[in-house]
């Protein structure tokens, strides 16, 4: 028996090397799969953490391997195979209604990346990867599956390419741990027992021994592609083509190359834009798979890489990842970006070290750096982490430190950031105390993103979770967090605020989530006056504010998505209130729709307009930074739905509508102190806003790999200062505008080498 810190005593599974493997059909009746040892006994992870799996609904798992794949036959008791729940989904979507089967593998056993391979009861493919950073869900690798529901349950047979892993030349134990889970009753199982009192399940895996004298094969595959296009705009059409080629590249057992030449990013779905009164940009979501997949080891560095400042004129684009047998793990990515008339050719560079050791732990260092040709400006930022757990996995220390660099010309500007923090990571009562701050010089943002610099936050979380069912709850969560900031430089006050919380889920499956937010003390807000040197402040209204939100059991075919809550800022007798309702229908195991509205709106608030020097009185260095008392009115229509043909192929649509209002009410001028005064400007400042996106997207999974993509987009975006009254009118006169349209067809085809060689 081996066993590893506090843990449970690990399971062990010794794997069987075969010479005819099993064809994957679903069927566990080839010979291959008589002769080979159980993996069984499952326990519960949640809502019963430690209950042993029902004997009539037990779990039973066969693990063999080649040369070329790992297979896993797996055998699913259920007393009631006709309350299998197997709603069809996308690929990778397992939000979704249907019961389940995952397999968690980290070759390398060091806790930083587990493997996840999972298939539904309808046959739905998911893949992702595990790291300490977060859940990789555009990850996709090329494997094999099938499922088949019997007289006894349903059986699922697995097939993974040894290309499709990273794993190290010895022949030590592989971590491994299988879960699944029983969808009408929400219950999750795993192999190995998980002790969810602790918060990492990757050191709670078991064994896989055996896999020996494998060599890692020539991982080469190609993923050429070809689209067109139909542009229609105020009644020009354009007919542009694309045609281009990822490369993916296994240069040895450890590492890959992935390279993309010439990438058309079209039929990537729409951002959600809204209009920005903040005087910071707006972050957008990722949805390029190229800049999401492999990248896990960049979101060590936190603000430091924002994948979105590579625009989609791409030049090329190559990155390599991967840990040696060590536990040193390797990321670099670079890209050039085509000239533009506003911007030069410019390269981009980000690369980090991560060196993993004992019970999860690591230490990172990290650059990211931008190239501009034509002396035009250049930039570096650099950062070293560190993440220590304890022996007994109870305490976890969290360090960073952080410079960046300005070039332009002969000037050089630097800036720091740095963060500490320690946190209790197990049982029912945890904490976390940290501290970070960035000084008045620090600036990432030619390749991450910082809202704001020129703070010092310190803050504190208490916490407090159920983790098994009681009487009133399956679980039950709360927390509070105190935090105080300041200036870094001049060390001015900023806020100071305590926030409460609660999360439970009911016993019929209802969640509820509630908080609260103080503001005992007024702010001083730097950055709304735009002044750049943080030498005017605003002074914010103390507040409170408070809400939350109710969703309702999905196994339902109705369920609905419910919340809200409002704010008092007396300063300026201002109040606002928020609420959003979304309702999501199941029609059947192939239709699904989901409509989201949300309405936000604020009174006798405070923004800025203008910098005046138009005054009669103002000196001609004096400017008037002029702000509005105004309300805004916000209201976001989303309607979706998707029509799973099969597990092969998908028809989605998805439509938003948004509207931005703000009627200014008068114009104030700031004044020293920080507080607003009288002021006789009279321009005209109200915002009218409007944007309408569709997307419909038809996909078909022709190939492991290969996919078909039919896209329509249509885009409308306003604004003026001309408000209209009622979102109707808001709507009919959106639709009178030009239209933005695009029709398009990609079709992408996955090319092994391994099968290309035949």
């Amino acid at each position: 028996m081996i066993s590893f810190g506090q843990f449970y005593e690990k399971k062990v599974y010794n794997i069987e090397k075969i010479q005819n493997p099993p064809k994957i059909d679903g069927d566990l009746s080839d010979g291959v799969w008589s002769k080979i040892n159980i993996a069984n006994n499952f326990s519960q992870i949640s809502p019963n953490n430690g209950k042993p799996e029902r004997q009539d609904q037990k779990t039973e798992v066969k693990i063999c391997y080649d040369s070329k794949n790992i297979y896993f036959g797996v055998m699913m008791y259920d007393n009631a195979p006709d309350s299998i729940l197997k709603e069809l989904s996308k690929r990778d979507d397992e939000n979704k209604n249907f019961d389940s089967f995952g397999i968690f593998i980290d070759p390398f056993n060091n806790a930083q990346v587990e493997y996840n391979f999972m298939i539904s009861a309808a046959g739905v493919q998911v893949d992702r990867k595990f790291s300490k950073t977060g859940i990789d869900k555009t990850w996709d690798a090329v494997w094999k599956s099938a499922v088949k529901i019997n007289n006894e349950g349903w059986v699922g047979e697995i097939a993974i390419p040894f290309s499709q892993i990273r794993f190290p030349e010895n022949d030590m134990p592989w971590a491994i741990n299988m879960a699944r889970t029983i969808r009408r009753y929400r219950e999750e199982y795993s192999w190995n027992p998980i002790d969810v009192n602790y918060n990492d399940f990757a050191l709670q895996a078991g064994l896989l021994d055996g896999i020996k004298d494998i060599d890692s094969p020539i991982r080469l595959s190609f993923m050429p592609y070809a689209s067109i296009y139909a542009d229609m705009y105020n009644g020009d059409a354009t007919f542009p083509y694309n045609y281009g080629i990822d490369l993916k590249y296994g240069i040895n057992e450890s590492f890959t190359l992935d390279m993309t030449l010439i990438p058309d990013f079209g039929q990537v779905a729409a951002d959600a834009m809204v209009l920005n009164l903040s005087p910071f940009e707006v972050k957008y979501e990722e949805k390029r798979q190229f800049f999401n997949e492999g990248t896990e080891l960049f979101d060590k560095g936190d603000e430091m890489f924002y994948s979105r400042r590579l625009e989609d004129n791409l030049l090329n684009a190559s990155k390599v990842t991967g840990r040696t047998k060590n536990g040193l793990g390797v990321a670099v990515l670079n890209a050039v970006t085509n000239k533009t008339n506003e911007d030069p050719l410019t390269n981009y560079n980000v690369m980090i070290f991560d060196q993993a050791f004992g019970n999860s732990s690591s230490v990172s260092l990290m650059n990211t750096h931008m190239v501009q040709n034509g002396n035009r400006k250049d930039a570096n930022v650099t950062g070293v982490f560190t993440r220590i757990n304890n022996k007994e996995n109870t305490r976890v220390y969290v360090g960073k430190l952080k410079m960046s660099q300005e070039f332009e010309g002969s000037d050089v500007t630097k800036g720091f950031s740095g963060m500490l923090s320690v946190g209790k990571t197990n049982g029912n009562y945890q904490y976390d105390l940290y501290s970070i701050f960035e000084d008045d010089k620090y600036n990432p943002n030619d390749l991450g993103f910082l809202y704001s610099n020129n703070e010092i936050t310190n803050g504190l979380v208490l916490s407090y979770h159920q983790f098994n069912e009681s009487k009133r709850f399956i679980n039950f969560a709360s927390a509070i967090e105190i935090e105080h900031q300041t200036l870094f430089a001049y060390q001015k006050f900023l806020d100071f605020h305590y926030q409460l919380e609660a999360h439970a889920t009911l016993k019929n499956y209802t969640t509820i989530f509630m908080r609260a937010n103080f503001n005992p003390y007024e702010k001083n807000d730097f950055y709304e006056a735009r002044t750049g040197d943080f030498s005017r402040p605003l002074k914010r209204s103390k507040s409170i504010n408070g809400g939350g939100w109710i969703s309702t059991d999905y196994r339902k075919k109705l369920a609905i998505d419910i919340g809200g809550g409002a704010s008092l800022n007396p300063l300026y007798q201002g109040y606002a209130y928020h609420w959003r309702i979304s309702p999501r229908w199941r029609i059947n195991d192939n239709i699904s729709l989901r409509y989201v509205l949300s309405i936000k709106n604020k009174y006798n608030d405070i923004g800025f307009v203008a910098n005046d020097t138009s005054g009669l009185f103002i000196e001609p260095s004096q400017v008037d930074y002029i702000f509005a008392k105004r309300n805004t009115y916000m209201i976001t229509n989303v309607l979706s739905s998707n029509y799973i043909l099969n597990n092969k192929m998908d028809l989605s649509v998805k439509l938003r509508y948004h509207m931005d209002q703000v009627k200014n009410l008068e114009f104030k001028a700031l004044d020293d102190d920080g507080y607003l005064y009288e002021s006789d400007y009279i321009e005209e400042h109200n915002i009218n806003y409007t944007t309408w996106t569709s997307d419909i997207a038809f996909n078909w999974w022709f190939a492991p790999g290969s996919q078909m993509s039919l896209v329509w987009k249509n885009a409308i975006d306003n604004q003026d200062n001309i408000l209209v009254n009622h979102w109707t009118d808001n709507v009919e006169e959106s639709f009178n505008l030009a239209q933005q349209n695009s029709v398009s067809l990609k079709i992408i085809y996955y090319l092994d080498y391994l099968y290309l060689r035949k």
